[in-house]
């Protein structure tokens, strides 16, 4: 028992090592946008951070099921063998349903207000790309390549940071900021598949046959069936309202929602989301539930302090900071920025056990959860509009749905580990017992000796 107590803390050093060398990397591509975001709000408008955050938004929401949430069953697969099998059906399901997007965008484009009618044909491109990234990214995590997970979130926002600033001097329009996205992600494509995929992994993906993609498909149904609808809910929450807040309040306050956004959700991705993405690699190496459950627990309490604290003090002080640092028309970025801090510290304890449902093949509970949550963040958001109040307090209004949302999939992620934890206790009790009783039972064997010592007696 010492011996355990001893290795728990170990252990979780290592993995928060681990994960403080995938945040030191993207620590340095966060801030290179936010270093950034001074630059670009004097190179771009309002209205072009509204249409880009609008975009981005849309984009973020599709290329999270582009794959139909495939990608995550390679965390389970046994071997590289059905790996291969797995992102070859992950990539299918990604140019499937870009297909399906863009004919959508061709036929429903006119129904788009006209300053926003070109980006039906450019959120397929920015969807294929943001799904073929994510599949790529889940291959990293099983397969145990935190260095290049790592450096690919340095790559993606220093890259698109780098040319929206470059474009913005030539004078490229606001088009320029989606532009550079898209080339921000075939960076990052190009770089991840040549540093992941040995020639032997491409081969094999592509000799791959389609009667095993189609089985794989089959006995896999659960990642479709429950995970997408999960992941659908649990993107929207973060993206949509931008995409609504610019429908109700116009494309200007939907700028300034996505600059207050994204500084808020810094220190997610800088932090929370790297405790996440060794949580996952650490499951599947089969430690037993009580492991896991200690882990979570110690994942928790870094995420608490390392995150939870700055975020509330960066809503605190960001109404007296925006102005001098972004300029005077983004005044309203630093009061959005003080009501979704609650919420950001809220999702950033939520972040590190959020794949628990998926790792216990639990999907079903992980649905229930995001649909719960979407409910939260939505409803008093169309309420709040519908009832005339000011940008500002609808959303508060969401903000504090969005809070008790993530803190239900807390709860639920600890409710999983908690009962995985008691039965495997419940299990080693009674193996315990057995052995217990077997070995002071006298064996069957010495029985008839013993009588028939007797007898010749």
């Amino acid at each position: 028992m010492v011996a355990k107590m001893v290795a728990f803390p170990g252990r979780i050093g290592s993995l928060v090592r681990t994960a403080a060398g995938v945040s030191a990397l993207a620590i340095t591509g966060q801030l290179t946008m936010v270093a950034a975001i001074p630059v670009l709000t004097r190179l771009y408008s309002p209205d072009d951070f509204g249409i880009f955050t609008i975009y981005l938004s849309i984009v973020n929401i599709l290329g999270s099921i582009a794959a139909l949430r495939f990608g995550s069953s390679l965390y389970i697969v046994a071997d590289r063998l059905h790996a291969r099998v797995a992102i070859k059906l992950a990539l299918f399901a990604v140019c499937a349903t870009t297909c399906i997007v863009l004919a959508a965008g061709y036929l429903l484009s006119g129904l788009a207000p006209e300053q926003l009618r070109h980006i039906a044909y450019l959120v397929p491109v920015g969807m294929i790309g943001v799904g073929f990234a994510d599949v790529l990214n889940c291959w990293c995590l099983r397969f145990d390549h935190i260095r290049e997970f790592g450096r690919g979130r340095l790559i993606l926002p220093a890259s698109m940071a780098l040319l929206q600033v470059g474009f913005g001097l030539v004078h490229l329009g606001g088009n320029a900021m989606i532009a550079a996205h898209i080339l921000s992600q075939a960076v990052l494509i190009a770089y991840l598949g040549s540093r992941v995929l040995r020639w032997d992994d491409v081969r094999g993906i592509a000799q791959a046959p389609w009667q095993a993609v189609v089985s794989t498909a089959r006995r896999e149904y659960k990642f479709p069936l429950f995970e997408l609808p999960s992941a659908l809910a649990g993107f929207a929450i973060i993206n949509l309202p931008a995409i609504l807040i610019g429908s109700l309040f116009g494309t200007a306050f939907a700028g300034q929602f996505g600059v207050a956004a994204r500084l808020v959700t810094g220190p997610v991705s800088l932090i929370a989301l790297p405790l996440s993405n060794v949580f996952v690699p650490e499951a599947s190496k089969s430690h037993g539930p009580q492991h896991l459950l200690r882990t979570a627990h110690g994942l928790l309490l870094v995420a608490a302090g390392l995150i939870v604290v700055p975020v509330l003090a960066l809503g605190l002080v960001a109404p007296y900071l925006v102005v001098p640092i972004l300029g005077q028309s983004w005044m309203p970025a630093g009061q959005i920025m003080t009501a979704l801090a609650f919420m950001g510290a809220a999702q950033a304890l939520s972040t590190p056990v959020q794949e628990v449902p998926t790792l216990l093949r639990r999907q079903e509970l992980r649905l229930v959860v995001d649909l719960a949550r979407a409910l939260l963040v939505f409803a008093p958001l169309l309420i709040g509009a519908h009832l005339g109040w000011n940008p500002l307090e609808v959303i508060y209004f969401m903000a504090a749905g969005g809070t008790i949302g993530f803190t239900l999939g807390i709860v639920a992620a600890l409710l999983l580990l908690n009962g995985e934890a008691a039965s495997e206790r419940t299990r080693n009790n009674r193996t315990a017992t057995l052995t217990d009783a077997f070995e002071g039972a006298p064996s069957e064997l010495s029985l008839p000796i013993v009588k028939n010592r007797r007898g010749r007696a």
